[in-house]
């Protein structure tokens, strides 16, 4: 049996992270053979590739645009390499916290231009796509007041770079999400992340379990 590949996208404060726990957590309550990753950070290497992408340096230094680019592409290397393909191989459900397309909207929307992605992202994936992406949307101007909560809870150090972004730049973001889905409808879902969570794990849940049952995992 040929895996399923299940991608979750969204701007900053979207609850990702809050959905990811509730999908694999139904999942796994199925009895469903499922492997939970994210990028970047999901192998050994890809945790020390994330603490340079994510945490600001002491220097004070950022990467530009085109190493950034290619810091995510060597982490998603890495993680297909390692832990993507060979699930997929053995038939198991494989869900992610991000991929390709927080690559084209975030380093999009830091200005590298699509053919370079293209070019990359046709060595790296080798045409690997998700069965089913789902895409949390925010208005970044809540998403973002959601981020200042969540960090004044848990501390300065909770905060990554993108966190720290303009708004303008996290406009740009969810843009450039929309475009995907747009141009991708019968892959990327769009589902609101204005609901409660239970709300929102429902209408994830909607898109979900149609696939599940199309792959013949008897899902009701």
């Amino acid at each position: 049996m040929a895996g399923v590949f299940i991608t979750i996208e969204g701007v900053e404060g979207s609850g990702k992270s809050t959905q990811l726990a509730r999908l694999s957590a139904r999942i796994q309550r199925l009895g469903l053979p499922l492997v939970v990753s994210k990028e970047p950070g999901g192998t050994a290497l890809g945790k020390e590739l994330r603490r340079l992408l994510l945490e600001p340096h002491p220097s004070g230094e950022v990467w530009c645009p085109d190493a950034e680019l290619l810091l995510f592409y060597a982490d998603r290397a890495q993680h297909l390499h390692a832990v993507v393909r060979p699930a997929l191989d053995e038939g198991k459900l494989v869900l992610l916290d991000r991929f390709e397309d927080s690559t084209r909207a975030y380093q999009g929307a830091s200005g590298v231009p699509d053919g370079a992605m293209d070019r990359i992202g046709d060595l790296v994936l080798r045409r690997l796509k998700p069965h089913l992406t789902l895409l949390l949307d925010l208005d970044p101007e809540e998403g973002m007041a959601r981020v200042a909560a969540r960090n004044g809870a848990h501390g300065a150090f909770a905060e990554t770079r993108f966190d720290q972004a303009a708004l303008e730049f996290h406009r740009r973001v969810r843009a450039r999400f929309l475009a995907l889905a747009q141009a991708e409808p019968n892959r990327i879902a769009v589902v609101s992340a204005r609901e409660s969570p239970d709300q929102v794990e429902a209408a994830l849940w909607s898109r979900v379990s149609p696939l599940l049952r199309s792959a013949g995992l008897g899902v009701d």
